[in-house]
């Protein structure tokens, strides 16, 4: 909130209306006592070891005064420390007492005028000002006059003068007239000795004449003030938020000095820092309190907390137009149970902002009638997307996302009703704001993906590097950038993690023995899922223990359970708030730029812009694609619900595809084992054309039988007998798929032929595989190893290298081969693929 908008702000409850009743209901009364609040002295002081309002206590032995210098000393300390000669050993200082404190005058009652009602100050020698001019006048010594001699009898109370006139002051008054405490009677008489009302206004603004730095006095505030007070405090200790007393005795000095009714009343300029942040902080959190939805829908600006959000802000302000303001609100409200993140709804409106402007521009009326807009608005504002792209002002994936983003709120706000008529939407064509493909630029065939190589990470991840990195930013930095390369967690998903992360999960070994697995334990809010289990190996069980251990040792007195991984270090006294993921992405930022030498793969200098947080993560994608992990698989790993989704996180040029396939053309083979092509170097354009169009992809390799590759591979006229049939081509990239498939088929007839008691012969010889299957399928496992065994060490390299490639490519390319497809044994009846149809959106024939 800045300070124009403090200056404005306006509470939404009335006095009238029971604000105080209201806002005392708010506050948790016990809470508050717990922290120190006295309500019979309206005095709130918490405990020095309280983790929000606790201070320091001087360092000098015996002297209970709360620190206020660098050095650890109070006042008076600090003042006798400065009156040492210099070289004065500071620690054999600290060891020695004060000695008998000095009392300041009013703070203690005369010896003889203390009981009840007859209340007085002491002023001298432990006497009031009356009792010792009293004793001075009788010669007396002061125990004399207070216990009587031989010429006088014991001292008489005399009758007390109440307590102070000054509102916020708790003392006795030392005079009748007026009656004032000492340090409020010196007060006075700098003021220039108001009368009459002026004295009354002047006793009201008066703060109390308390020079204790451990309690803030809150008597002489209206109880409305009081309350806004009481409630920003409890906000300040349920957000940890550390705030010292001084700084709010300051501001309710001077609430009390200006006799504000209110804190919303109390100027903002002029303040220092810390009572300026306590003020906006205590009016926010009174203004959250009071605000309801129903309100809060009726600003261009929400405050999403209102809606029961941790935090972020929706700015309605950009839109020009009234009907499009209101159907982006009435969107809004609709989304927000379902989405996670407000920074989603927020790029979605500014988007709509874009295209506000769009309309203003173009349009005559500034856009302002809905009826009256037409496609040529949508291909006006395409145009201008293409303008600020071409002015630098927007980039390519950003002039793509507008395009999206706007498309995608008036297809779902048409589905919210809103273009019903009496809707905001009423009477906008039917083509105004749809998705349409062809104004949104493609991207180029060739775009790589945000992975980074990996001679990258390792320079990375060398030691040195990383020892600049905890030397810039800390251990927890350096522990965040291990762990991600490793895991490759969304960024928030990182920084969220809780201390007790890391589990250990049974499993069996390859000799069946029983053994623990770390597992990463986290949530995943983007995708809805809690206490996902993510298999790590040692190295980064190890990360993470040390990372526990640097935080335990850090925060002693909070219970692990409450603990986070990566806790900040602003506002966390107990270390229970994570880190934030932008503070992340700066440590990173200046840490890869502040690297000495980074190297791309080509020994050319690394563009180090590319390094976030989010690009290890790509690389968790793009690693586990290169060694051949399952997309499906792949999508569970990186918490995708589509497969799609996991697709995009990994790239293969098509540079490097062709390059691939030519590599793997000379190793291709037919189902009898025999090279299905001449050996080529490369082959032309004309053949790759040729096998795009003249093959499909089955399991274990491709089939070029023209009705089934006219079919998409669902029409194989001879029941997809691929090992016997001589369409069917396979090469040394499929080996992993062929050995399994081999392995699968032999234990199938194992366990095939035991199933007497079950099956009736004639289905046990149907399923049984048979032996020529079996010698088919080994027959191309064995040519294919003996095409490999046959290479000299850098043309296996290189096929190796394809292999990766093409396996990539085919993990992208699952829809070409369904993913249930995978794993599936043997076809021997006929019924069943006939019956499987393609995974693709449906056809309107209409």
């Amino acid at each position: 909130m800045t300070h124009k908008a403090l200056a404005t702000l306006e509470p939404r409850v009335e006095a009238g209306d029971g604000y105080e009743a209201l806002l005392s209901g708010l506050i948790d009364w016990p809470m508050m006592r717990r922290l120190g609040w006295d309500a019979v002295h309206q005095v709130f002081a918490p405990g020095p070891e309280d983790p929000v309002f606790g201070f320091a206590v001087c360092k000098t032995a015996g002297c209970d005064r709360a620190s206020c210098s660098p050095i650890g000393l109070c006042f008076q300390c600090q003042g006798r420390w400065r009156q040492l000669p210099q070289g004065t050993d500071f620690e054999e200082f600290c060891r020695q007492p004060p000695g008998r404190p000095k009392k300041r005058r009013g703070e203690s009652l005369c010896r003889v005028c203390r009981t009840p009602g007859h209340e007085r100050p002491a002023s001298l020698h432990g006497l009031c000002s009356a009792c010792s001019k009293a004793a001075a006048e009788r010669g007396q010594p002061v125990d004399a006059y207070v216990d009587g001699d031989g010429n006088f009898p014991p001292a008489a109370p005399r009758p007390s003068f109440g307590k102070c006139r000054v509102r916020a002051c708790d003392r006795w008054a030392c005079h009748r007239d007026p009656p004032l405490c000492n340090p409020h009677r010196l007060t006075l008489g700098q003021a220039g000795r108001p009368e009459g009302q002026a004295f009354g206004e002047w006793c009201g603004k008066q703060p109390a004449a308390n020079s204790s730095r451990q309690a803030v006095v809150l008597r002489g505030l209206s109880q409305r003030v009081q309350l806004e007070v009481l409630y920003g405090l409890q906000g300040r200790a349920q957000a940890e938020r550390k705030t010292r007393t001084t700084t709010v005795q300051a501001v309710a000095d001077l609430l009390r000095a200006e006799g504000a009714a209110s804190i919303f009343d109390l100027r903002v300029n002029g303040l220092y820092e810390d009572q300026r942040q306590f003020l906006t902080f205590t009016t926010d959190r009174v203004t959250l309190a009071l605000a309801d939805p129903a309100t809060e829908t009726g600003k261009d600006d929400w405050d999403l907390r209102v809606f029961a959000r941790p935090t972020g802000r929706l700015h309605f302000s950009q839109i020009q137009q009234p009907w499009l303001k209101e159907t982006a609100k009435h969107w809004a409200l609709g989304r927000l149970a379902a989405v996670e993140g407000a920074k989603y709804l927020d790029r979605q409106l500014q988007a709509l902002g874009l295209f506000s402007e769009s309309l203003a521009r173009h349009r005559r009326d500034g856009g302002r009638d809905p009826a009256e807009l037409s496609r040529a608005d949508v291909v006006a504002f395409s145009n201008d997307l293409a303008h600020l792209e071409a002015a630098a002002r927007l980039s390519r994936p950003g002039r793509r996302s507008a395009l999206k983003r706007t498309g995608q709120v008036f297809t779902e706000a048409r589905g919210m009703g809103l273009s019903r008529p009496g809707g905001p939407m009423a009477g906008l064509a039917e083509d105004v704001g749809a998705r349409h493909s062809e104004h949104i630029p493609g991207q180029p065939k060739d775009e790589q993906g945000r992975a980074l190589p990996q001679v990258v990470i390792d320079q990375l991840l060398e030691p040195a590097a990383l020892d600049l990195l905890e030397a810039m930013c800390g251990p927890d930095a350096r522990a965040m950038v291990e762990l991600q390369a490793r895991v490759g967690r969304r960024t928030g998903e990182l920084c969220q993690l809780h201390w007790d992360c890391l589990l250990f999960e049974e499993v069996l070994d390859e000799l069946g023995q029983a053994g623990a697995a770390p597992v990463l334990v986290h949530d995943m809010p983007k995708v809805s899922v809690r206490n996902y289990h993510l298999p790590i190996d040692q190295d980064t069980a190890e990360v993470i223990r040390a990372q526990q251990a640097r935080v335990t040792a850090r925060y002693p007195g909070t219970p692990t359970s409450q603990l986070a991984l990566f806790p900040t270090a602003q506002k966390n006294p107990r270390g229970v708030k994570p880190t934030y993921a932008t503070a992340f992405c700066v440590h990173l930022r200046s840490w890869s730029h502040s690297l000495p030498e980074l190297r791309g793969p080509g020994g050319e200098d690394y563009v180090r812009s590319t390094i976030t947080p989010y690009s290890f993560r790509h690389s968790f994608a793009q690693r586990h694609a290169d060694s051949g992990t399952p997309v499906e698989v792949l999508a569970a790993l990186m918490g995708h619900t589509r497969l799609t989704t996991t697709q995009v996180y990994y790239r293969v040029t098509q540079k490097r595809k062709r390059k691939a396939v030519d590599v793997l053309a000379k190793l291709q083979v037919d189902c009898r084992g025999d090279r299905s092509r001449a050996v080529v170097e490369q082959l032309l354009d004309s053949e790759h054309l040729r096998d795009a169009v003249g093959q499909v992809a089955v399991p274990f390799g491709i089939c070029r039988e023209p009705s089934n590759v006219k079919a998409h591979g669902q029409a194989c006229p001879f029941r997809h007998q691929c090992f016997g049939c001589t369409h069917f081509r396979t090469d040394p990239s499929f080996l992993a798929e062929l050995r399994a498939y081999l392995g699968r088929l032999l234990a199938d007839r194992e366990r095939l032929r035991a199933a007497a008691p079950e099956l009736e012969q004639w289905a046990r010889n149907a399923a049984i595989p048979s032996r020529e299957e079996i010698a088919a399928v080994r027959r191309l496992v064995d040519r294919c190893e003996e095409l490999l065994g046959d290479l000299d060490a850098d043309a296996q390299a290189e096929v190796g290298g394809a292999i990766a490639a093409l396996r990539r490519t085919r993990a992208q390319l699952d829809a070409t081969v369904p993913v249930r497809f995978l794993g599936l044994v043997r076809q021997s009846s006929p019924t069943l693929f006939p019956n499987l149809r393609r995974e693709r959106e449906p056809v309107d024939d209409t």
